[in-house]
């Protein structure tokens, strides 16, 4: 068939497949002829384009957009391979190895819903921990000690109960865990919070 699909593998610079991107495919004029989001594995394809030159255009939420010229010919199919997109104001991560977490430059914060109106958000005061960044980054592990008695709302009266035995129990638990155990491609870390 003449033309083919335009196909872009969507990949952050960490080598995560970028799976919300939407692929935008204008002809020379600036008129859009195809659009198509990113798959599971981050791949976005139009269906079949006739033979020309496009403009691709690869956003996603986070990324700065990433432009390419496709040219279509008779013969097939025209593939962009893979697109790298940078994150947007913020910056990469760190090279792999192990990384103390900075006290002074990081924080621990934790939202938790009031009878399902209202959000109160607090903090940690006192902690430390450390994480590895690994290849592939899928490895990565972080590890976080928390003091519960430096729990902070900005409410004593909260605070005072939320470190009671109703909730953390400070007196007898006074530091609380967390052992991240596997990255998310948004660089979600989930793990299990223990007390001890």
């Amino acid at each position: 068939h003449p033309g083919g699909d335009d196909a872009a593998r969507v990949r952050t610079r960490d080598g995560w497949a970028v799976r919300h991107a939407v692929l935008t495919v204008t002809d020379m004029t600036g008129r859009q002829v195809a659009r198509a989001d990113s798959s599971g594995d981050g791949v976005a394809a139009t269906g079949p384009l006739p033979p020309g030159t496009y403009t691709a255009i690869i956003m996603a939420a986070g990324y700065a957009p990433a432009a390419r010229t496709a040219v279509v010919t008779a013969e097939g199919p025209a593939s962009l391979g893979t697109v790298v997109v940078e994150r947007a104001g913020g910056s990469e991560l760190p090279p792999p190895g192990e990384w103390t977490i900075d006290p002074v430059h990081s924080s621990i914060t934790a939202i938790a819903r009031h009878f399902g109106i209202s959000s109160i958000r607090g903090r940690i005061n006192r902690f430390s921990g450390s994480f590895t960044i690994a290849e592939p980054i899928e490895r990565s592990t972080v590890r976080a000690r928390m003091e519960a008695d430096s729990v902070d709302t900005g409410n004593k009266d909260r605070d005072d109960h939320l470190r009671s035995a109703d909730f953390l129990d400070a007196a007898n638990h006074p530091e609380i865990e967390y052992a991240g155990t596997g990255v998310t491609p948004s660089v979600v870390i989930a793990g299990p919070l223990t007390a001890s």
